[in-house]
């Protein structure tokens, strides 16, 4: 059965492969297409002379992610290899170019590059390049064929951060008969939640080796983060002493939403402010003409000095700013949960002690939200009306506001822990 798998996904990976790339195509991130003849040589399993020399009589722990959101949610579990006896080299894959670039900006990880293709030749490739001695796979990232090859090879296999969707669950079910070959190869599943415990049960991976551990990104939630840069920038437009809202991570159509809310709210409050962060920095010129189509002025982080000192939006332009403004947000709003992508970190706010808003999309990061909802620390809105009332609500009344933010900051403290319970787990025998 598992020679079947493997022979079976070799001959349609090319067609998959063909069918992303035309979804790429026609989509707002058509551009990305641009750097694919670069890739190609990642994509079929190959290894650089410069990768080969950086692991070359190492130890070598392969872990694998989706994409940068997922390499910053394996950094706990980094740092806590790096000081272990004998540590590994570490190399990371990852499925997009802009996780191999997050990556690379660890110095704690070996060698970066994009995963094989998930097909036979390309990850046998890649095997008998790196020689890894383990196989760390983040979330839902099942790639039987690397899988089955990986056990075979004896990298015993593991899902940490294993999270499944309650919309991926029947697909998922119906393909179990199918993928059958490589959960049985999976050395141990740490899931996220019971509920994605018993997701990863269901569809057949042996009961034993499922258990839950938590997620090890919400290890690296800073109880007092940097504001360092949200203070210099807020100081520069002369917002310091103006109540913030901060919306980070948004999509397409969000902003719109977004600024309903805004709009609503700047109306009650005096002197209220805007950060935008879209999701995506190459949106950032679409996300300057939806705000000037508002008849708002905006600034850029990257051009603040030669700012209009009247600005009522800051838009985040450049990678890595948001988290510090966070830490400075009157009230919180996370992206792709009022557009229909699943959700991005509603942690990382309520770390900060801000009250944390989203949407109904939210299948991604379902178990978080929740806890942060039910806590009192999370709101949930069905639009930029409910968005504009929920934010009037909290920034008119400052102990209900102050109140949200401390129990989002205990949501999120009870959330740590993972990354030791994953260790202990691995490291066993």
């Amino acid at each position: 059965m598992s020679f079947l798998l493997l022979a079976a996904e070799t001959l349609l990976c090319p067609f998959v492969a063909l069918g992303v790339v035309l979804s790429f195509a026609f989509s707002r991130r058509r551009g990305l297409l641009s750097a694919l003849a670069s890739e190609l040589p990642e994509r079929l399993g190959g290894l650089s002379d410069a990768g080969r020399v950086r692991l070359l009589g190492r130890r070598v722990w392969w872990l694998h992610a989706a994409s940068a959101g997922e390499v910053a949610g394996l950094g706990p579990l980094i740092d806590a290899l790096e000081g272990r006896p004998r540590p590994p080299a570490i190399l990371v894959t990852t499925t997009t170019a802009a996780g191999r670039e997050a990556a690379r900006r660890n110095p704690k990880i070996t060698w970066a590059q994009l995963a094989p293709l998930d097909a036979w030749p390309c990850a046998a490739r890649f095997l008998s390049a790196a020689k890894p001695e383990r196989l760390i796979i983040s979330e839902t990232e099942l790639w039987p064929s690397t899988i089955l090859l990986a056990a075979r090879a004896g990298l015993r296999p593991a899902l940490i951060n294993a999270r499944m969707t309650a919309r991926s669950r029947p697909r998922y079910r119906a393909a179990s008969w199918l993928l059958r070959p490589a959960l049985d190869a999976l050395s141990l599943v740490l899931a996220q939640s019971d509920a994605d415990a018993e997701s990863f049960r269901a569809i057949g991976v042996p009961p034993e080796k499922v258990s839950v551990a938590g997620n090890t990104k919400y290890d690296r939630l800073a109880a007092h983060p940097e504001e360092t840069t949200a203070s210099g920038a807020l100081e520069i437009l002369g917002w310091n002493s103006l109540p913030l809202f901060v919306a980070g991570s948004t999509h397409p159509g969000e902003e719109d939403l977004v600024l309903d809310g805004y709009a609503r709210a700047a109306a009650a409050v005096p002197g209220l402010r805007l950060v935008l962060a879209p999701r995506h920095v190459e949106r950032v010129a679409e996300t300057v003409a939806t705000v000037r189509a508002r008849g708002l002025t905006s600034a850029l982080f990257s051009a603040l000095r030669d700012s209009d000192s009247s600005s009522s939006v800051l838009i985040l332009d450049t990678m890595g700013a948001l988290a510090s403004f966070w830490t400075r947000a009157s009230v919180a709003f996370v992206g792709g949960t009022l557009a229909p992508v699943g959700g991005h970190n509603v942690l990382e706010p309520a770390a900060a002690g801000a009250p944390v808003l989203f949407g109904p999309h939210t299948r991604h990061v379902d178990y978080p939200a929740i806890l942060l909802e039910s806590g009192g620390g999370g709101f949930r809105v069905a639009g930029g009306a409910a968005l504009g009332r929920t934010l009037v609500g909290l920034l008119t009344d400052p102990i209900r506001a102050r109140t949200a933010g401390d129990r989002a900051r205990e949501t999120a403290s009870r959330l740590r822990g993972a990354t030791q319970r994953a260790l202990a787990a691995l490291e066993r025998p």
